[in-house]
């Protein structure tokens, strides 16, 4: 599977162990140790890039930041490819990115009011799909275009050597941000809005800022055009974290081995604000602001182990969220929730019939309380703990809060017909098991009481939990060529399926073009 660019010397961990090998006169017979050790070096400093710097959850190594370009070219002798020393300084500094341009037509199952967007995958369109119950919105998602440059970013890396190894920095934006660009955003120019979405620092094996999540195993990802990509993988695609990564053949074992500390958010459903988490704002409970009854007290701890092999990789990893609290401050309500979850991913070449550079990736992740930690994104995508509170008659006494088991994949498959054309095809698939909380989340009630006509009429309106995802489905298919190295054209079709609580169905069928030149 493609990789990312293969990293010089990298310090701290191995490389001053390497120093005090020379230094002190091991004999030749210790050579293969100080070449295993530099290896050691290498993969340290690969599995940094390959978690902090992916360009997207759906998108895979082809688009990590970059990218692209004649990766062999120096510039003004700086330490790495594509930089330059910065005057006065033994930093190097390299400024690269990525100018887009998506055309995503949507045969149907498009939303021509919502936010100019170029995202038909599980960060968007997908969670909000026209249901078949929404007549006059299902009828009017056909035929949908939107042509944008927003997912174009531009990034600043640099590099310094110190005693304790190289000290390195990432910083990139895009304009993807989705804020509230007014009553029409196109009138004039197409306004949208700058958004971080890297920032972070690295100092040998220590990282901290704003990563792919260590839970996340961007090498298995299936390379799509869509910004999203399949669903069932997992996430965060982006989240601020404290993490240390170590190779782990001074103890006899294949890999590296990570472990982090992260952003936590407590995030909930409930019939008073439907879905909301720890940062958010609205005005009702159980989720109004400072007044509210979500917190984070700790932060959410991953642990990854990455095997690469010449013949692809394995990856290995597990999340714990210790603290999803629900405290009101008065000691009506004061509850404390573990999440948990696992992943399992990995990339093959199979080789066969000489083509050497196909690969099958795939992903597969499950959890109890997992929520943002699984990869239907936003929106009515991931669900921690589900809630009655606010629903009529439930007082802080007798409320009630279940958490929310959730299970997805993806596979893939990337063939090469050209050096320079490939195609990818892939299938993912998510699916949460809601707890009915005793009939508040879209009950069903047979018979011709009040009680089941209220029902059925919740189901048919989307309401009361009945518009909940409880199964996602994505399928994707594209061509991509590169006429030169650093611009590519790609068409794809891509196929979205939602599944409510209440049943209710919407599908989604859309083809996406893209041109991209990189720099």
């Amino acid at each position: 599977m493609t990789r990312k660019r293969t990293i010089a010397t990298l310090a701290a961990l191995g490389g001053l162990t390497a120093a005090v090998a020379l230094l002190s006169g091991q004999p030749a017979a210790k050579a293969d140790e100080l070449t295993d050790l530099r290896a050691n070096q290498q993969l340290l400093q690969q599995r940094l890039d390959q978690l902090a710097q992916s360009q997207n959850v759906g998108g895979g190594p082809v688009l990590a930041p970059g990218g692209g370009g004649p990766a062999t070219v120096q510039m003004m002798g700086g330490s790495f490819p594509r930089s330059f020393l910065i005057p006065g300084t033994d930093t190097s500094i390299r400024v690269g990115g990525n100018i887009y341009v998506d055309t995503i037509y949507y045969i149907n199952g498009g939303n021509p009011g919502s936010v100019h967007q170029n995202n038909a995958g599980s960060t968007g369109q997908l969670n909000t799909i026209p249901l078949s119950n929404q007549g006059a919105a299902r009828a009017r998602s056909d035929n949908v275009l939107i042509i944008t440059p927003r997912r174009t970013n531009l990034n600043f890396e640099t590099r310094t050597p110190t005693a304790w190894g190289e000290a390195r920095t990432f910083v990139e934006f895009d304009f993807a941000a989705n804020a509230n660009l007014g009553a029409r955003p196109l009138a004039i120019s197409d306004n949208i809005n700058l958004r971080l979405r890297y920032a972070y620092g690295t100092l040998g094996g220590l990282l901290a800022g704003q990563a792919n999540s260590n839970f996340t195993d961007p090498d298995a990802n299936v390379e799509t055009l869509d910004f999203g990509g399949l669903v069932g993988g997992p996430g965060h695609s982006r989240i601020p974290q404290i993490r240390y990564t170590m190779p782990l053949a001074p103890w006899g074992f294949l890999g590296a081995f990570s472990v982090a500390a992260e952003q936590p958010e407590t995030d909930l459903w409930s019939p008073g604000t439907a879905v909301c988490g720890t940062f958010n704002t609205p005005t009702a409970a159980p989720c109004n602001g400072p007044t509210g009854i979500l917190k984070s007290p700790a932060p959410d701890i991953t642990a990854a182990w990455y095997i690469p092999q010449p013949w692809g990789h394995f990856d290995f990893s597990a999340v714990v969220r210790p603290t999803l609290q629900i405290e009101d401050g008065t000691g009506a309500i004061d509850k404390n929730y573990t999440g948990w979850g696992v992943h399992f991913s990995g990339d093959v070449k199979p080789g066969w019939l000489g083509w050497d550079r196909d690969y099958i990736a795939w992903n597969f992740a499950y959890g109890d309380a997992i929520g943002s930690f699984m990869n239907p994104g936003s929106g009515n995508g991931t669900i921690g703990l589900v809630s009655n509170f606010g629903a009529a008659g439930v007082t802080p006494a007798n409320a009630l809060f279940k958490p929310v088991t959730a299970w997805g994949g993806t596979v893939g498959y990337q063939h090469r017909w050209l050096p320079n054309l490939r195609s990818n095809i892939g299938f993912g698939v998510y699916h949460e098991d809601i707890n009915g909380m005793r009939g508040v989340v879209c009950p069903f009630i047979a018979g011709t009481s009040a009680a089941a006509i209220t029902a059925r009429t919740a189901r048919q309106a989307g309401t009361g939990g009945c518009s909940l995802n409880k199964e996602l489905a994505t399928a994707v298919a594209n061509l991509i060529w590169e006429p030169v190295p650093f611009v590519d054209f790609g068409v794809e079709y891509f196929w979205g399926h939602r599944l409510t609580t209440g049943n209710q169905r919407g599908d989604e069928n859309v083809i996406n073009t893209r041109m991209r030149v990189r720099f």
